[in-house]
């Protein structure tokens, strides 16, 4: 081996056990930070030379900076962190709604439903008692307040829901839109192999925080690029990204597509996913069960009060307005609220005569067709009782998912973190390389001048 051989072979030792001390350095100082990745200087021997005498070393070089990532912890921890994200997002707006049932308290519907058909019993023992009539009609608006009450907080968190989309879904596009440029970036700086690691810890970390709030999968391709899909869309291709929007649904609710005319968007999970459930399905079946049980109310105590007649002799009269047939829109008749005289007690004038409070009475423990047969107290203890069920459920879910979330990230951090203890075992050992290089060059350098003298 000639001495430029040797002098070329100490020179790419010390450079390259310098980049590699570089390397660790830039470990050790980021030991701290958020989404950091650990970086490896990737040690290969140099092509040899080869002569007529055989092949000859060329000493070491670098393959590039790689980053102790494991693809499948990735995955993992992103797909427990969206089922985190919509096991709480659901547990937030639902509790909102059973705070508003009051349940189980004596100021809840169920309370005031036992009230009111209470009051008509009081009203039965004494027909012309003013006290018995403004108590049914008190009870009565009570029974509507209530109602409208718990569709109020509904349509409150239907309406909290769709803001939330639009909020989440501008981060979305925000954040896919960085990724798009962190590609472009990747791409530019040569691919992974060549200096872009701390591109790619940037870019991961964005795709951690999409992670919670569309159910996502990165693609690594060849080039050092991702391709992020979420559900069956394609968020992100290289340097090219998808803008979302929020859609009214035909169905009722509100759903996700692509903008500019493109497909609906199906996200697989996350926050996103979990506020298009409340939205289609959670939301509206809850809205359904309290306007079917304020129609069946309204047309049931209507029916049976229009055959009495009232203190001023008056028949056909509404206890409740016959328009309001939804939660929302319950409300006692124009005429009960103006007098306690429009409140029929029995079927004739008279005196004592309080069939139709018996009958009113009664019916708060009647089958009711309209309700499957079941009185209005059961059908209201199932809604809140399903209600009461979706809201532990999604508790324990998120409870679940916390800890599968923590662990998977522990898994993540003991292949990406950085221990600085290790670090400083590894500069120790390119310390004592890069001195072994400089002690090269200053042989080959003795060697020289003994050579020149010689000369």
């Amino acid at each position: 081996m000639s001495l430029v051989s040797l002098l070329s072979i100490a020179r790419s030792a010390l450079l390259t056990h310098q980049t590699a001390i570089n390397v660790t350095s830039h470990n050790i100082a980021n030991a701290q930070t958020p989404g950091y990745s650990r970086q490896v200087l990737e040690l290969i021997q140099h092509d040899p030379y080869r002569t007529v005498d055989g092949t000859l070393g060329r000493g070491v070089t670098d393959a590039g900076v790689l980053r102790a990532r494991d693809h499948f912890l990735d995955t993992s921890f992103r797909r427990e962190a969206g089922f985190l994200s919509g096991h709480t997002t659901l547990f937030e707006f639902l509790s909102r709604v059973e705070a508003a049932t009051n349940e189980p308290s004596d100021q809840g519907l169920a309370a005031a439903l036992d009230g009111f058909f209470g009051a008509f019993a009081d009203l039965s023992s004494d027909p012309s008692s003013p006290v018995a009539r403004e108590e049914v009609r008190a009870a009565g608006a009570r029974v509507a307040a209530r109602l409208q009450s718990v569709a109020g907080a509904v349509s409150q968190a239907t309406q909290d829901a769709f803001s939330r989309m639009q909020q989440e879904t501008g981060q979305v596009n925000d954040l896919t839109r960085r990724i798009a440029d962190l590609n472009a970036e990747v791409l530019a700086a040569g691919g992974p192999m060549h200096q872009a690691a701390d591109l790619q810890d940037q870019r991961d970390r964005l795709i951690d925080q999409l992670s919670t709030l569309v159910g996502v999968r990165a693609l690594e391709r060849p080039d050092g690029s991702i391709a992020v899909i979420a559900g069956n869309t394609v968020l992100v291709d290289g340097a090219q990204a998808r803008v979302l929007e929020v859609r009214s649904l035909v169905s009722g609710g509100f759903g996700l597509g692509v903008a500019n005319g493109g497909p609906s968007a199906d996200i697989g999970g996350g926050s996103l996913k979990a506020l298009e459930t409340l939205t289609t399905t959670t939301l509206p079946g809850l809205r359904a069960e309290l306007d079917a049980l304020a129609q069946s109310l309204v047309a049931e105590v209507n029916t049976i009060h229009q055959g009495g007649i009232t203190r001023s002799g008056s028949t056909g009269v509404n206890f409740f307005d016959p328009a309001g047939v939804t939660a929302a829109t319950i409300a006692l008749d124009a005429g009960v609220l103006g007098s306690t005289d429009a409140i029929a007690a029995g079927s004739t004038a008279a005196p004592g005569d309080a069939d139709v409070a018996l009958a009113l009475s009664a019916l708060g423990r009647a089958a009711i067709p309209g309700l499957g047969g079941s009185t209005f107290r059961v059908v209201y203890a199932n809604t809140a009782s399903r209600l009461g069920q979706l809201v532990r459920n999604s508790m324990d879910d998120a409870s679940a998912s916390q800890v599968l979330s923590d662990r998977a990230d522990a898994a993540r951090q003991s292949v990406s973190g950085v221990s600085i203890d290790e670090e400083m075992v590894v500069l120790l050992q390119q310390q004592q390389a890069y001195q072994a290089a400089t002690r090269l060059i200053s042989l080959a350098n003795e060697l020289m001048d003994d050579v020149m003298r010689l000369l």
